[in-house]
């Protein structure tokens, strides 16, 4: 893998648009293991991919700062970004020999694997937290291979899918370098947009939980970005009930601290609801990615997104303006995406962001189609009740399928 410009770009496969997909269109970019593992894997990704889409657009000037989003909602098969991980999972689970796998969710993830993984033929076991099954498109959970397990408890999703994963035997999905593997793609779509439009970015902003995004993003532009100078610099935004990487980093220390949430209506956007991404190892890739752009964390608050939903731009709330490029929020139910532009305004306010920047805004979901249809076959509501009260019949779901 050479690092020149002329590669990047002559590898790009002009067949696949960005808006269908990022992952057939960059896939070549990349080398995938030995030469027959490579030429499998990419031969698995034109079986898995769906949909991935992602455009680059113009949003909105604020205090001399011009604003561009990048969606990876409105062109992704399940409307997050999370449809890239389906697609390159699929794929790894299939090079794998991987036939039933287990994951655990907060929504769009678990929507995205299911999605990609039944229609190429695996058998899936979701685990997610109770309160979070309204968020789901029962759609994406029809297959007879999909089976959706909920837990009362938030705190229990890991654990029990952890303890699903021992007793039977299943492989337990996505791997860590999966999903940065996955957000390497969407650091090229921008990579390209920066070489061919020649339109540079000094901010990108992101929210984040276990940091999967930005990690993955900046591998792009340091291993395929030799002529692109200059990065731009990193801002990532967590929910203020639920932001230990801030934490940590605020207070400049070397490892994570988990929290305590015993309800996901707590939080602004329920789908982060993980409260130790420590258990990913990404901090300190993520303390790489800030020190090397010199970026910096923040936080949003309820008060203050609620306050930002109130706001005018261009004569219209934020929902009209994406709504007048194509983006569509409905009810607004999946916040994630929007907390990013929040968090974005708040540094411009706070001077981080300074007037005559260009940002790109990474707008990961909050385009949802939920039909609270989505029902769960088992109910967990502890550990020890979880092998008393469903053992047999979980046994037998996972034994024969």
């Amino acid at each position: 893998m050479t690092n020149s410009k002329s590669h990047f770009l002559e590898s790009i496969d002009r067949k696949y648009p960005a808006e269908t997909s990022i992952v057939l269109r960059y896939r070549n970019a990349f080398t995938f293991g030995t030469e027959e593992e490579d030429a499998r894997f990419k031969d698995l990704l034109k079986c898995t991919s769906i949909r991935e889409g992602a455009r680059i657009f113009y949003l909105l000037k604020y205090k001399g700062v011009e604003i561009f989003a990048l969606d990876e909602t409105s062109l992704m098969h399940t409307n997050t970004l999370k449809s890239i991980d389906g697609c390159v999972t699929t794929a790894r689970c299939k090079l794998a020999g991987y036939d039933r796998v287990v994951l655990e969710t907060g929504g769009n993830t678990g929507a995205a694997l299911t999605a990609f993984g039944t229609r190429s033929g695996l058998e899936t076991f979701c685990f997610i937290p109770q309160e979070n099954l309204p968020l789901l498109n029962s759609k994406f959970f029809a297959s007879k291979k999909a089976h959706l397990i909920s837990v009362e408890d938030p705190g229990l999703v890991k654990k029990s899918t952890q303890l699903f994963e021992k007793l039977y035997g299943l492989k337990h999905i996505p791997e860590t370098r999966w999903r940065i593997e996955a957000s390497r793609f969407r650091g090229l779509r921008i990579l390209e947009y920066m070489l061919e439009e020649t339109k540079k970015f000094d901010w990108i902003t992101q929210t984040i939980s276990a940091a999967f995004g930005p990690i993955g993003i900046y591998w792009s532009f340091w291993n395929l970005g030799k002529n692109l100078g200059r990065v731009p610099r990193f801002l990532g935004i967590q929910q203020e009930v639920n932001c230990p990487m801030y934490r940590a980093w605020k207070a400049r220390r070397p490892n994570l601290r988990s929290l305590k949430i015993d309800s996901t209506s707590k939080l602004l956007t329920p789908v982060m609801y993980d409260v130790k991404p420590h258990t990913y190892g990404t901090y300190r890739d993520l303390l790489g990615v800030l020190e090397k752009t010199k970026g910096a964390l923040c936080t949003m608050s309820r008060s203050e997104f609620s306050t930002f939903l109130d706001r005018d731009f261009e004569g219209m709330g934020i929902r009209g303006l994406l709504k007048e490029n194509g983006v569509e929020m409905g009810e607004l139910k999946e916040k994630t995406g929007l907390i990013a532009l929040a968090g974005t305004l708040k540094e411009i306010d706070a001077g981080t962001i300074r007037k005559g920047s260009r940002v790109l805004w990474c707008l990961t979901s909050g385009v949802s189609h939920e039909d609270s249809g989505a029902k769960a076959e088992f109910n967990i509501s502890g550990l020890k009740g979880m092998l008393r009260d469903y053992g047999e019949q979980i046994s037998l779901v996972a034994s024969h399928g």
